[in-house]
C-alpha cells in the first residue's frame, strides 16, 4: 500500500485490500498495470467486484466499465472519479 493520499491512491489501496481480501487475489499479482484477465477474474468476478466496491463507497460504477481488459490503475481512476465531490 502507498501513503500517498491522493484520491486515486486511496482508490487503488481500497481496490487491492478488496481484491486481496474478498478475491483472495495474491498480493504480489496486484500491481498498476494487471488486468482482470491477468488476475484470472472471470467476468463474473469482476461484475462482482464493481457491487462490492459500491457498496463499500456509495459510488455508482456502469456495468459497462467493468472491462475485463482495464488496468487496477484505470479502475483506481474510475473510483477516484466517481468519488469526486
Amino acid at each position: 500500500m502507498t501513503t500517498d493520499t491522493t484520491p486515486h491512491s486511496r482508490a487503488y489501496d481500497l481496490l487491492a485490500s478488496v481484491l486481496s481480501n474478498k478475491f483472495e487475489v495474491p498480493s504480489e499479482a496486484i500491481v498498476p498495470t494487471a488486468t482482470f484477465e491477468q488476475l484470472d477474474l472471470d467476468s463474473l468476478a469482476v461484475v462482482e467486484l464493481f457491487v462490492v466496491l459500491t457498496e463499500e463507497l456509495g459510488i455508482e460504477v456502469q456495468d459497462g466499465e467493468a472491462d475485463p481488459d482495464l488496468t487496477l490503475a484505470g479502475v483506481a481512476d474510475l473510483i477516484a472519479e466517481a468519488v469526486k465531490p
